[in-house]
């Protein structure tokens, strides 16, 4: 909270400490999910995130759509591509950010009600670098298809902006998308420990829950019976 202090009649202003973006992030309100859910259907637990919740606060999105916007220019594309469905209002708060053209490419498989339904909607990709712009990136399939989408009309994958980086915890990762420059606002296992910093998350279950993560518990380790599942 911003405090005044007059000092000989003039007011002095105090400002707020500056928060990070990443910390900005990691604290939007129902972004991070108290418990422990399962990771494709094993029994690795994970805190889930519901990234589109950082779309709420219009000044955060403006700040997150600046971000990509300066990695767009150091790449020098020509158009910001958002991945159906989450990385779309991402992309376009880059877009405006950085005064560039906006396009969205479809999921693979999409069925519209056209005929031949183009995977990319909005502004031309044949032949331009583009910027992919999704909510998060984890073992890089979904990256990789919305790329061979891209390519199939014509457009080059400069890099990849996202939300929140998991490779940290992922088992693998794509060639394809680890070949890619890739621009994060913060790692998976960096919203955790922020949320925990911030009392989003119990300690105790965030320990757990990074440590199953990161050292592979057995299925049989007793410690999983500690862990509250996410509703």
């Amino acid at each position: 909270m911003t405090t005044y202090e007059p000092i000989n009649s003039v007011t002095r202003v105090h400002p707020a400490p500056v928060r990070s973006l990443a910390a900005r992030l990691a604290t939007a309100p129902g972004l991070v999910r108290a418990g422990a859910a399962s990771w494709d259907d094993s029994r690795t637990p994970i805190h889930p995130l519901s990234l589109e919740s950082a779309y709420a606060d219009p000044a955060l999105l403006a700040d997150l759509g600046a971000r990509g916007a300066r990695f767009a220019r150091e790449l020098g594309v020509d158009v910001v591509v958002g991945a159906e469905t989450a990385g779309v209002p991402l992309a376009a708060a880059v877009s405006l950010a950085g005064g560039l053209p906006f396009a969205f490419v479809r999921k693979p498989g999409y069925r519209g009600h056209e005929a031949d339904e183009p995977p990319v909607r909005g502004a031309d990709v044949a032949g331009r670098r583009v910027l992919l712009v999704d909510d998060a990136i984890a073992s890089g399939a979904s990256v990789e298809r919305f790329t061979a989408a891209l390519a199939s009309v014509g457009a080059e994958v400069a890099g990849v902006f996202v939300l929140v980086d998991m490779r940290d915890v992922a088992d693998t990762v794509s060639p394809a998308a680890a070949a890619l420059p890739t621009e994060s606002v913060s790692t998976y296992l960096q919203v955790l420990d922020l949320a925990a910093d911030n009392g989003l998350l119990d300690a105790a279950v965030h320990g757990l829950t990074v440590d199953a993560l990161v050292n592979h518990w057995a299925n049989d380790d007793p410690r999983w019976d500690l862990l509250p599942m996410a509703a």
